[in-house]
């Protein structure tokens, strides 16, 4: 009986372990995640990029030098040089509208349009020279901006010169010029100083400084600037100022003397009336004379007007030296 209730237990747990096994695990509800998906984007290469940028920069570095070239009045100066310019320039600006990476060419032709600037302004340098006495001493100088020039001219006619040349010898004629006009306009600030300081003393000599203090005191002031400009090497504009002192001085002069030339004619004229007046008046009392006093005549000695004390007009002139020393100082 204890062997059978043994056996039976030992069956109930073979039976309840097998039962435990067969469940069927409990079902998974959670959605399934969806796989990522990847975007794919279309890059353009970083080479691209650069090359457009470059091409950019490379129109835009033609385009203000060609600008710089039209405000230099080449297509007056040198229309030759720059109508040929332009040819090159309307292609490069069709091809690279079509596409083409032209960013080279376009940097060599602003060179080139750099280096027609600058050969206008040494043009324009070498005729304005030849408006005055060349000094000795700048004589190399000179020399040395004509061959550079005949250089340049050669250059532009040869299809294999480079931007780079065009530019370094039409810069170096420009600096050969630049350097004569520097010695040219130092003594042309001198002279100009001195019609100025003459031109004063003419405009003291009729009072301006009392009579048009204003216009006197700005041509005055047009010398000192002139002599600071002067003192820093700046010659040519140093000359500029000297000559618009020396017409503001000259024409307060000039009208000064007019006004006094009318004004004393005007003097005698009056002077002469009363003359005749006196005459009149004499003749009158000879055949009428007058006894006693009259109503309306003051005595002979008599102070009609308090007498005016004016300022010494001399005091009003401003001071310039007569002469400049290099340098601006004046003695």
């Amino acid at each position: 009986m204890k062997k059978l209730a043994i056996f039976s237990l030992s069956v109930f747990l073979i039976l309840s372990m097998m039962s435990c096994g067969s469940k069927k695990p409990a079902e998974d509800t959670t959605e399934p995640t969806a796989p990522a998906v990847e975007e794919t984007t279309e890059e353009t290469p970083v080479e691209e990029v650069v090359s457009a940028a470059d091409l950019d920069l490379a129109l835009a570095n033609m385009s203000s030098s060609r600008q710089a070239a039209i405000d230099s009045k080449a297509e007056d100066f040198a229309p030759d040089f720059f109508n040929s310019l332009e040819k090159e320039y309307d292609a490069l600006k069709a091809r690279a509208e079509n596409g083409e990476d032209v960013a080279d060419e376009c940097n060599e032709l602003a060179k080139k349009y750099q280096a027609l600037a600058a050969y206008v302004k040494a043009l324009e340098a070498k005729e304005t020279i030849g408006n005055y006495e060349l000094p000795a001493f700048a004589q190399t100088a000179y020399d040395k901006g004509c061959n550079d020039l005949d250089k340049f001219e050669e250059l532009f006619d040869n299809p294999d010169a480079t931007g780079d040349e065009l530019l370094a010898t039409a810069t170096s004629a420009y600096a050969s010029f630049k350097t004569v006009l520097t010695a040219l306009y130092k003594e042309i600030a001198k002279d100009s100083r001195d019609d100025a300081i003459e031109a004063k003393k003419d405009a003291d000599s009729v009072k301006a400084a009392v009579s048009q203090k204003t216009e006197y005191t700005k041509a005055a002031d047009l010398v000192k600037k002139g002599d600071s400009l002067y003192a820093m090497n700046s010659f040519e504009s140093a000359a500029n100022n000297y000559k618009e002192a020396y017409d503001i001085f000259m024409k307060l002069y000039s009208d000064i003397f007019d006004k006094r030339a009318a004004a004393l004619a005007a003097i005698e004229a009056a002077k002469k009336s009363v003359e005749e007046s006196a005459a009149i008046a004499e003749e009158a009392d000879l055949e009428s004379p007058l006894t006693g006093d009259v109503d309306g005549i003051e005595a002979e000695d008599a102070v009609l007007l308090k007498e005016d004390e004016y300022a010494a007009p001399e005091d009003a002139e401003v001071y310039l030296s007569d002469d400049i020393l290099d340098g601006g100082d004046a003695k």
